[in-house]
């Protein structure tokens, strides 16, 4: 079976739930802060709105915190493929297929055909262990060992109805192969993008807004230190937090 880097990707990082959960945490994070500054900025507009560098701070800040709220939307919908479980009744599948291959093995073992012995040897507990695209490979090329040698499987108990029953669940698997392989590609650029713009939205903040908001110290207190606690990002994940205090930017 071949492992491409698609695969292996989708293995140790999608599917570890420590880096896919951290990085839910982190943006989760991320976006409530994000929201509670446009909240204040929006509460004391008539602070800031004459003063056109802060107009347009704001502006480019809320652009792009809607372009981030519209991608983890799209993200939560981005699944890495539809669950095989919820695909096909995935025991049944591997219990269908056991019955047929037995079979195919014990023809091999008949016939002398070691090949075809071999390729149909797995127990299910071989079976179990396979992955997504393992698994499909192997539908694949025992499907072609039915086309091959199917008529042949009666002496065995196997049916013609049991081989109709198999095929369209073997042909289904390469579909959910394919569409998984899919997802992980569609869900990567996501990531990708929401990692840009929120660099994008920090950037925004230390650069410009968090120096603009100085102005205020004085002649707006409320004004400002409504801002400075809302930019205090808060790790809801982790107990005892001390969140990530950014204010004074640096001169």
């Amino acid at each position: 079976m071949i492992h491409n880097k698609l695969g292996h990707f989708f293995i140790m990082h999608f599917m570890n739930p420590t880096n896919r959960e951290n990085m839910k945490r982190t943006t989760s994070n991320k976006l409530s802060m994000y929201g509670s500054v446009l909240s204040v900025l929006n509460d004391q507009q008539t602070s800031w709105q004459s003063i056109p560098a802060f107009a347009s701070a704001k502006t480019a800040f809320e652009t792009k915190l809607n372009q981030l709220r519209l991608r983890v939307t799209e993200q939560l919908g981005a699944t890495t493929g539809v669950t095989l479980e919820k695909r096909l009744r995935i025991t049944d599948l591997r219990e269908r297929m056991l019955v047929v291959q037995h079979a195919l093995f014990l023809l091999g073992r008949a016939s002398g055909d070691v090949l075809l012995k071999e390729r149909n040897h797995q127990t299910k507990t071989d079976l179990d262990r396979l992955a997504l695209n393992e698994l499909a490979a192997r539908c694949a090329e025992l499907k072609q060992d039915i086309d091959t040698y199917g008529t042949q499987l009666a002496q065995y108990g196997i049916t013609t109805q049991t081989i109709d029953e198999l095929i369209p669940l073997l042909e289904t698997v390469s579909e959910v192969n394919n569409s998984t392989r899919k997802a992980i590609i569609k869900r990567k650029g996501i990531t990708q993008s929401i990692r840009e713009l929120e660099h994008e939205l920090d950037e925004l903040l230390r650069e410009e807004l968090d120096r603009l908001i100085l102005v205020f110290k004085q002649t707006a207190p409320k004004f400002y230190h409504a801002y400075e606690s809302a930019r205090i990002t808060i790790d809801y994940g982790s107990k005892g937090s001390r969140g990530d205090e950014p204010l004074n930017p640096a001169v």
